[in-house]
């Protein structure tokens, strides 16, 4: 009689989804694909050949090692000065050395901006920071850049890491983030010749909101004619109460979101395309000659050449 009863009590029907009930701030950010947003687009590349990029590493690394130190000013090794940048606290190119560029306004050190050596060892790593801070009484800003590479005689590894943060009160969080890119070396030119697993990353992103979190892939191939075929890929998950959002606001403007994705990839290729092209062809005493002459040159000029032509333009 008992188990009849107990029977009786259980449901008609089993449930479709045997689930736990989590609240919805506390579930994993793969747990419902609906909370995500995916982009997908293909540019095609200028290629970079990995000697002329080794070779650029070194001519960096010999450039900056050749900087002498008098007092706080910087000097090149036929003597002129090295122009806004100082050397405020440590030994030239040693870890923990911190450098200040000139202010505008003063001549003097600008102590709001800051470069620090994390390490220098051409066999190991090089690793720099740069902090900003715009000091606002109502809104002040940090932000904080890690560039990090492995290592200089053999480039393996490329790390950087970007940290935002703003103040102004509770409003702050929602202006602040974090975000990373990692570039394998030793995956990424194999991949753009064809080899390697095809599912294999050399590129690889992430950007932290306390809202959302996003997640970036990117492949090369070739393209038949020694260009790259590079395909990004990125997924956007919502965090909070932005898991309802997304979805809502995919359904009503993803497709300007998307285009928004792809104008923006396609005009960074086409910047990248008109410069790479002709740095490539030059061989490493001339991009150090360039590069010495264009830290002499006025900030306009300097503006005007790196930022290429515009979209659309001939």
């Amino acid at each position: 009689m008992a188990a009849r009863v107990r029977k009786a009590r259980e449901p008609a029907t089993k449930p479709r989804y045997n689930c736990p009930t989590i609240p919805l701030t506390e579930r994993p950010s793969d747990a419902h694909p609906w909370c995500m947003a995916r982009f997908q687009h293909t540019v095609t590349l200028a290629p970079v050949p990995r000697q002329w990029f080794e070779s650029c590493v070194v001519m960096l690394h010999d450039l900056t090692e050749s900087i002498e130190v008098d007092g706080t000013r910087l000097r090149l090794p036929d003597g002129r000065p090295v122009p806004e940048l100082f050397l405020i606290a440590g030994r030239h190119l040693r870890r923990g050395a911190r450098y200040h560029p000139e202010s505008e306004k003063t001549g003097e050190p600008d102590l709001d901006h800051t470069l620090t050596v994390l390490a220098w060892d051409r066999r190991r790593e090089t690793a720099l920071e740069v902090v900003s801070l715009v000091d606002d009484p109502d809104h002040p800003v940090q932000m904080a850049c890690t560039l990090r590479l492995t290592s200089a005689e053999r480039p393996r590894q490329v790390r950087l890491s970007v940290t935002f943060r703003a103040g102004g009160g509770r409003w702050g969080k929602y202006t602040s983030g974090s975000g990373g890119l990692q570039l394998d070396l030793d995956r990424w030119w194999p991949s753009t010749a064809g080899l390697g697993r095809s599912t294999a990353t050399p590129l690889t992103g992430t950007l932290h909101h306390i809202l959302s979190r996003t997640t970036v892939t990117v492949v090369p191939r070739p393209a038949g004619d020694g260009r790259w075929r590079v395909t990004v890929k990125a997924r956007v998950r919502g965090r909070s109460f932005a898991r309802v959002l997304l979805p809502v606001a995919m359904a009503f403007a993803g497709s300007r979101a998307r285009k928004a994705f792809c104008d923006v990839l396609d005009d960074a290729a086409e910047h990248w395309n008109a410069q790479v092209a002709g740095l490539v062809d030059k061989d490493m005493e001339q991009l150090r000659l360039e590069l010495v002459g264009s830290l002499f040159e006025p900030h306009g000029k300097r503006e005007e050449e790196g930022s290429g032509p515009k979209r659309g333009s001939r």
